[in-house]
């Protein structure tokens, strides 16, 4: 704009820039007969019938409006000309505040909730009273002044019975601190869940005094991202586990505005652990001293949960087959963990060191004289210390008790990262080569059978 180029929009002289972001600068700024400096934020369009210009002119509205709610950074004077253009252009001056993060820098944990609490709060009550939503909830947004803990910036505010100025589809909210809804479409998103969301994203970062949160949802006990490994804190956990809930992936899944005002101004009067010894201060020696053995542990604990998550995919994969043996109408012992021969047969030998085994073994048992007919539909999985997935599969026909086959077939080991696509294509490649097998042996099975009756 050609009059901020020149120092100066209307009676304000500018000073320093104080920030820029989305389509407005911010600017420290003096008006003429005054040397109190404001912060005067100035939009970068002129075009009235733009989204950014109706935002601007929603924002000023709205502060004029509500100049008597405690918690909001509020307006010293504003102007909206009739006609806006480059010399005589829109503006909104505020009182010049500190960021949070600032504000907050080496301050204790303590206060660092303090301040989420009532933020928390503040949105709450704009939420009961007014039903208005932020819907730009991020440290940027956050600000000190006087000692109080305040909001600004409602460039995006969600105010009820306005014209819809978010087109369907359209991303709304802060870049790291936006719930996945507001993503994929806005206009129709809870706009209460997603402050509730962003708030928990801030106050991880104002809790680590890091620069930015992880993506996503931020489940508690995943190490190296707890609270407690930046801030040791007794009740660090506590705050985990609040974030864990304020960024669940669905809405509904999060507390209310509400709830988490009350959880954060709780977490001042949780009482002191009972513990003898505080070893929270410890916490970060020991990852220096252990953090690589203490990784490799969450390794294969995540390794083992996969592999059992392969495990239930094999067994729904082999369920059409057992009940395809079930319905020829003898005896059959699904799923036996104790069989002999599978055991034996279906196993690694000169591979990596073998983390567990799991096996099972379908028998099916016509006749129960001696060396009577019998089929095995045997399955296996294990789990090798290299991360590694193995799958063994076998059909056996043959008499009970004796080292004979009448059929015999088993797959090749087969093998894939655990957890990987590559496992799932191998679980089912591998079933469908064991269907085909049972078919023949099941064919060979029958064959065998003795003649003693002619089924009528």
């Amino acid at each position: 704009m050609t009059s901020v180029r020149q120092g100066s929009v209307g009676p304000w002289t500018l000073g320093d820039m104080l920030g820029r972001g989305g389509n407005a600068s911010v600017w420290s700024a003096t008006r003429t007969g005054s040397s109190t400096t404001v912060a005067l934020k100035v939009i970068d369009t002129n075009k009235v019938e733009k989204e950014p210009y109706q935002r601007f002119v929603r924002e000023i509205g709205f502060l004029r409006q509500h100049q008597d709610v405690p918690g909001l950074l509020h307006v010293i004077d504003t102007y909206l000309p009739d006609t806006p253009s480059r010399g005589d252009q829109p503006w909104l001056a505020m009182p010049i505040a500190t960021p949070i993060s600032k504000a907050l820098r080496d301050r204790p944990l303590a206060d660092v909730v303090g301040a989420a609490a009532t933020l928390a709060d503040t949105l709450w009550r704009l939420q009961r009273d007014f039903d208005i939503a932020h819907r730009d909830i991020k440290p940027g947004n956050l600000y000190e002044l006087d000692g109080n803990w305040l909001i600004g910036d409602f460039g995006l505010v969600s105010v009820p019975e306005a014209a819809g100025l978010t087109r369907p589809g359209h991303q709304v909210g802060p870049a790291h601190y936006t719930a996945y809804e507001m993503y994929t479409d806005a206009s129709t998103a809870n706009p209460h869940s997603a402050d509730v969301y962003s708030l928990g994203k801030t106050l991880w970062v104002l809790a680590t005094d890091l620069r930015f949160p992880p993506e996503g949802h931020q489940p508690a006990g995943v190490r190296g991202f707890e609270v407690g490994d930046f801030r040791p804190h007794p009740h660090a956990a506590s705050l985990d586990q609040e974030i864990d809930l304020m960024t669940r992936v669905h809405p509904e899944d999060r507390p209310s505005k509400a709830q988490v005002a009350r959880d954060l101004s709780a977490w001042s009067q949780l009482p002191v652990q009972a513990a003898a010894v505080d070893v929270a201060s410890m916490r970060v020696r020991v990852q220096a001293k252990l953090g690589q053995v203490l990784a490799e542990q969450d390794t294969r604990a995540q390794r083992k949960d996969l592999a059992l998550a392969a495990i239930r995919r094999l067994q729904e994969l082999t369920r059409p087959l057992n009940a395809a043996l079930q319905s020829l109408g003898v005896r059959v012992d699904v799923d036996s963990a104790s069989d002999k021969a599978t055991t034996n047969l279906l196993k690694s030998f000169g591979r990596a060191p073998v983390v567990f085994r799991w096996h099972r073994c379908t028998i099916v048992a016509p006749l129960e004289r001696p060396l009577s007919m019998t089929m095995r539909m045997g399955r296996s999985i294990e789990l090798m210390d290299d991360g590694s997935l193995v799958l063994h599969l076998m059909v056996d026909v043959g008499p009970e008790g004796v080292m004979s086959s009448n059929f015999h077939w088993q797959a090749p080991a087969a093998t894939a990262p655990v957890g990987t696509i590559q496992a799932d294509q191998m679980l089912a490649d591998g079933v469908a080569a064991l269907a085909e097998a049972v078919s023949q042996g099941i064919a060979v099975l029958v064959d065998a059978l003795p003649d003693v009756g002619d089924g009528t």
